[in-house]
């Protein structure tokens, strides 16, 4: 087999016999990879390619896999998913056709986080890449380990920051003022309105079933904005069955039809990702949205999550003020997810 840019998968030691391996499918190594996602400090399901697997084999046809999984004495430390991608420059992306990339580490030293990416830079340079790119997730995407040692060295390597995007994420914190506290008063009587005009909220324990009534209300509000959903409805489906605690969906109902949907992404233990907010236009009317992220929160909070990413707010720099405005209003902290380019 050969890797993305025609020369064969290697690897790589260091004199302190950390080894780099390139991994040219999802499956490769993938016991190895669960181990360390298992312990890994800043390990997300969007960097896992038992995830990034739900793509079909043509979705990325100028495309090829090619992940590193770095070892120290046999046991897996780190693990960067990516692909080389032979558009108009050769250029290695992290993460192709998913949310975050970068690189997923155990709680390693500076100088080994170091030693991982120069032993991924030797190689980047080899293969003749002309250019990289690399989106590191908001801060809260590590917690409890918090660390930022890796966006140091890119900045190391040459690697500058390129339009990042404005994410609103939710704290999830109990208190007696729970979840009070999180609203503005404008947002909390729009829920109070959501029930009184009838509308119910409920957590879908057969999620491949909901989805089918789901995606329907996905599909008719991405075309008030002209775009389709990133995510086919099979896609979606392959995604559960490929990880079945990943997805999480509500589904706000009045008078006994539903009218819309939170689809959540469960991206660590103590992250969810508000992936698609949708509705109908009686969901609209009924303030369906406001009362599904209220319960979204309740139920964050029972299963002990500390954040609640309600996405981007922002696009090549310019901010989506109305969608600002609506997610700060729902308890949502300014964060940034931080895409790092280099090129030659």
């Amino acid at each position: 087999m050969t890797s993305s840019t025609g020369s064969p998968p290697s690897e790589r030691t260091s004199t302190s016999g950390l080894s780099c391996e390139v991994l040219t499918t999802h499956s490769a190594a993938l016991s190895s990879v669960d181990r360390l996602f298992g312990s890994g400090i800043n390990a997300t399901i969007f960097h896992h390619p038992r995830f990034l697997s739900y793509h079909s084999a043509d979705k990325f046809p100028h495309a090829e896999w090619r992940h590193y999984l770095f070892s120290l004495k046999g046991n897996p430390v780190a693990f960067l998913p990516g692909a080389a991608v032979n558009e108009e420059q050769l250029t290695y992306r992290s993460p192709l056709g998913s949310t975050h990339g970068g690189l997923v580490h155990a709680a390693l030293s500076f100088a080994k986080l170091d030693e991982c990416l120069n032993l991924w830079w030797e190689d980047i340079q080899q293969q003749g890449f002309e250019r990289a790119e690399i989106v590191l997730p908001p801060l809260p995407y590590s917690e409890p380990n918090f660390s930022e040692a890796v966006e140091l060295k890119l900045n190391h390597l040459g690697f500058v920051l390129h339009e990042p995007l404005l994410c609103p994420i939710v704290p999830i914190t109990p208190g007696p003022d729970f979840p009070r506290h999180l609203l503005r008063t404008t947002a909390w009587q729009k829920c109070k309105q959501a029930r009184a005009r009838g509308v119910t909220v409920r957590y879908s324990t057969e999620v491949a079933a909901d989805l089918e009534l789901f995606y329907p209300i996905l599909v008719e509000n991405r075309r008030r904005f002209g775009v389709v959903p990133t995510h086919s409805l099979e896609e979606l489906l392959r995604i559960h069955s490929l990880c079945p605690e990943a997805l999480h969906l509500f589904l706000a109902t009045a008078h006994g039809q539903p009218v819309a949907g939170i689809l959540v992404f469960q991206a660590t233990p103590l992250v969810v990702n508000t992936f698609y907010i949708a509705d109908v236009e009686s969901g609209r009317d009924a303030r369906a949205v406001d009362l599904l992220l209220l319960e979204t929160y309740k139920w964050a909070l029972e299963r002990s999550v500390r954040w609640v990413d309600l996405g981007p707010s922002s696009y090549r720099l310019e901010v989506n003020w109305t969608l600002t405005h609506f997610k700060e209003g729902h308890g949502g902290r300014t964060f940034l997810r931080r895409p790092y380019v280099w090129h030659r």
